[in-house]
């Protein structure tokens, strides 16, 4: 198949998704074109949501300045791709984590603090962090730090919350809570060095 585009073109599959990138516009026009023609005979569709057409890479960001306009994002694997800079101010496709998958998380611990919201403080901690440090393994990479920051304390207002649902009349204000060895929860450390 690799014969029928006129420049470079590579698939890059998981799963039942993949994302294929082309040199050349209108190679990947005739790949969206044939892709929907065989789905067609099998009776299958493209998800249209998920399904677009994107200038990404190099020339991206310069082609796009032209019209004011900064280059395209798309998600893949948890992961927001974005056009980016690396160490040497090189071009790099950098990886963050995405908006849904943030959010999917955060939705997992909180409603697991609903369920476990009397356990003792330093056995929520211990599944908290352990919840946390699967997070940062997966998502560690080096631009992401920030966003898992906000996550962290994401987690902690949500413990705060539970706990503070424990009594009428709660005492856990932040002053208290930060100087508590039980309410620490880990930082990110960034697992993997590439971008």
């Amino acid at each position: 198949m690799r014969y029928w585009f006129r420049g470079e073109a590579y698939l890059l599959r998981f799963a039942d998704d993949f994302v294929a990138s082309f040199q050349y516009k209108r190679d990947a026009e005739n790949f969206d074109r044939y892709l929907r023609k065989r789905f067609a005979r099998f009776n299958l569709e493209l998800a249209d949501e998920k399904t677009r057409l994107l200038l990404f890479g190099r020339f991206a960001a310069t082609t796009k300045a032209a019209y004011n306009e900064r280059p395209g994002t798309f998600d893949f694997l948890g992961f927001k791709h974005v056009c980016g800079i690396g160490h040497r101010g090189e071009f790099a496709v950098v990886r963050l984590p995405s908006k849904q998958s943030c959010r999917t998380f955060l939705a997992r611990t909180k409603e697991w603090l609903s369920g476990h919201r009397h356990w003792k403080r330093r056995d929520q901690q211990r599944h908290l962090t352990m919840m946390l440090r699967g997070f940062y393994q997966y998502f560690g990479l080096h631009h992401c730090k920030p966003k898992l920051d906000m996550v962290r304390r994401e987690v902690q207002l949500q413990w705060i919350r539970v706990l503070r649902r424990r009594s009428q009349r709660h005492r856990l204000f932040w002053c208290y809570l930060m100087n508590c060895a039980w309410f620490e929860l880990p930082y990110a450390e960034l697992r993997h060095t590439t971008i």
